[in-house]
């Protein structure tokens, strides 16, 4: 799916949406150059955010006091991993987000090539211009940070929730050919920390990435060339195979 087809109409966006939450991502430049790693991890936090912005949206009732909020006070953190520090977390719940390695799965043949449709279908253009697409295959991981081991299975427990809920629209709507989650590890005592438990949550993805190459000058679909040896004319074409 091309990023023009869900993209919203070219008009000024309000500043904040309906839950008074400023958005990371710029949709602009993401209707223009399509997904990336970074826009994903920008979109897995906003996401998170909008759960935890209205207490109405959080069904375990230890949960429903952790806010999150735009101020230095928030009731929970949720932020990139490069961000996290042991010293804001302090007995509020986290949720660091971190990208894992993702990898190129090319379609079509030829790594990528796909044969007809678009520009390439005008005869004036026949071979000039070629249309390629592949797959980016990755993952990122949710760890879900919480001062007691309870709190954080009950914690981790709220954002699968909303995860598996929102799976089915995010990828028809948004063009991703995968978001889902496929592994919820065990929980373990944090590293960083000895009053903090985490576990993570790994939520798979993929998107596809077109493009199309044009060449400058139109290749050679053929040529004609005759020569004179001994008086006779020759033709590259004929079955002369020389002296």
């Amino acid at each position: 799916m091309d990023t023009p087809d869900w993209c919203p109409p070219s008009v000024p966006p309000p500043e904040r949406d309906v839950p008074k939450v400023q958005s990371t991502i710029d949709v602009s430049y993401l209707c223009d150059n399509g997904w990336q790693p970074l826009l994903i991890t920008g979109f897995i936090r906003d996401l998170l955010i909008r759960q935890w912005a209205d207490p109405n949206n959080i069904i375990s009732p230890e949960m429903k006091q952790y806010v999150w909020r735009e101020q230095v006070g928030s009731g929970i953190l949720i932020e990139s991993v490069y961000r996290y520090r042991p010293d804001l977390v302090q007995k509020r719940p986290a949720i660091m987000v971190k990208r894992n390695a993702f990898k190129d799965m090319p379609l079509g043949l030829g790594g990528g090539f796909i044969f007809g449709g678009g520009l390439a279908a005008y005869e004036t253009e026949k071979g000039a211009i070629s249309r390629h697409a592949t797959v980016f295959v990755g993952s990122h991981t949710l760890f879900c940070i919480h001062g007691t081991g309870a709190s954080t299975e009950i914690l981790a427990a709220e954002v699968l929730g909303h995860l598996i809920a929102c799976m089915w629209p995010i990828r028809q709507n948004l063009g991703l050919r995968n978001f889902s989650v496929t592994e919820i590890g065990a929980i373990q005592e944090l590293e960083e920390s000895t009053e903090n438990y985490v576990i993570p949550i790994t939520v798979g993805w993929a998107y596809e990435h077109a493009w199309e190459l044009r060449q400058e000058s139109l290749p050679v679909q053929g040529f004609s060339f005759t020569g004179v040896l001994d008086g006779d004319d020759i033709s590259l074409n004929s079955p002369y195979q020389g002296l």
